[in-house]
């Protein structure tokens, strides 16, 4: 009987078929949806700005010379400096049922990140949380919104029987629109705004190179040392935001300004996901850039991917302030039917709660798994 065969990707062959194996996992998923090439492309580029701070190395699994998994080892050296840690990720993790070939993976990509001098793994992260992360464990009766994952239920069997254990949850909160929000959070918003000056405005297209600038200002001064947190660099930052300048609504990015100084902002996406399940070989020719273009006639969900409010700002509510704000304006968009806000910590009761006492619900989770080294 043949056995599985694992070998590192190194040429432009090799990284193609890394990239094409999701089409033979989830040809017979209704729920997956295919990601555009391109993209994946881009994150695997060597000239990403995440490669300025970190390094990796991709493996295939073959069996009869046929691709039925694959993997990333990924030294996160930002990380484990902001952290200070010792720890090596994993991403892109692509398996077929083979217990044999998972196992095969994942002892790649430990004794690499071992040679690396690490000592402990965490994972699924495709570069780092700053990307797409999280295992899916609840939740497989829908398909993901955008910039989030999905995978078959026996992944978290493949976790298991490596020896991986939960590290953290990520939870996923879903909301129908219209959506009557709470009195009292319309009248603690309305106080809280007259009684500091709070203004709001959508994002600029106009001068995207300065409101960039702001979000920028606003990012860094805002995350702490949250768990997996890591800073994108200023070049990583742009990075990100230039490709979903064209694709954007403008009226979902609401900044909030205290006294005519920018204090947070939110972003919300429409959910090109519905689009890009239109495009089922992952490429934008010849009619998938047509359908990426046209979106608002395609799209009737939205997902929050992130927010930030200055630490100076932080008492003044500002965080249910902009969630509020997001959605009054989606409605008025009138084509958002639903929003997903994702993804929060299970343990950050600060964004748990006033998104539940907005009406939102948990509906999914993620899961990232640890396993020691030593």
């Amino acid at each position: 009987m043949s056995k599985v065969v694992i070998s590192p990707v190194q040429t432009s062959r090799d990284q193609k078929v890394f990239i094409n194996l999701p089409w033979t996992i989830y040809k017979n998923d209704p729920n997956w949806v295919p990601p555009l090439k391109m993209a994946i492309k881009d994150q695997l580029n060597p000239k990403h700005p995440f490669y300025e701070t970190g390094e990796v190395q991709s493996f295939l699994a073959t069996k009869d010379k046929e691709p039925i998994g694959r993997i990333m080892a990924i030294n996160p050296i930002a990380y484990n400096k902001f952290h200070e840690s010792s720890v090596g990720f994993f991403g892109f993790y692509e398996c077929t049922a083979s217990m044999e070939a998972s196992k095969a993976l994942f002892e790649a990509v430990e004794n690499w990140c071992k040679d690396k001098g690490l000592t402990q793994m965490m994972g699924p992260f495709n570069l780092s949380s700053n990307y797409e992360c999280g295992l899916l464990v609840e939740g497989f009766n829908d398909p993901p919104q955008v910039m989030m994952t999905y995978n078959p239920k026996y992944y978290m069997k493949h976790l298991d029987e490596n020896q991986y254990t939960k590290a953290k949850d990520l939870l996923a909160y879903d909301v129908d629109y219209p959506v009557t929000m709470p009195e009292i959070i319309v009248k603690i918003a309305a106080r809280a705004e007259k009684k500091n000056k709070i203004t709001y405005r959508y994002l600029d297209k106009k001068d995207f190179e300065g409101e960039v600038d702001r979000m920028l200002d606003i990012y860094n001064d805002a995350w702490e040392k949250n768990w997996a947190f890591v800073p994108m660099t200023e070049k990583e930052f742009r990075h990100t935001a230039k490709d979903l300048k064209t694709v954007v609504d403008e009226r979902l990015v609401v900044f909030a300004e205290v006294d005519g100084e920018a204090a947070g902002f939110i972003v919300g996406l429409a959910d090109l996901n519905q689009v890009f399940k239109q495009i089922p070989n992952g490429s934008l020719f010849p009619t998938g850039l047509y359908k990426l273009l046209t979106f608002k006639k395609r799209v009737n969900r939205m997902r929050v991917p992130t927010m930030g409010v200055k630490k100076k700002f932080r008492k003044l509510g500002l965080e249910t302030l902009l969630y509020r704000k997001c959605q009054l304006n989606a409605e008025e968009a009138g084509i958002y039917r639903k929003c997903e806000a994702s993804w929060i910590l299970e343990d950050n009761p600060d964004m748990n709660k006033p998104l539940i006492r907005m009406g939102f619900d948990p509906y999914k989770t993620y899961r990232i798994y640890e396993k020691n080294l030593t």
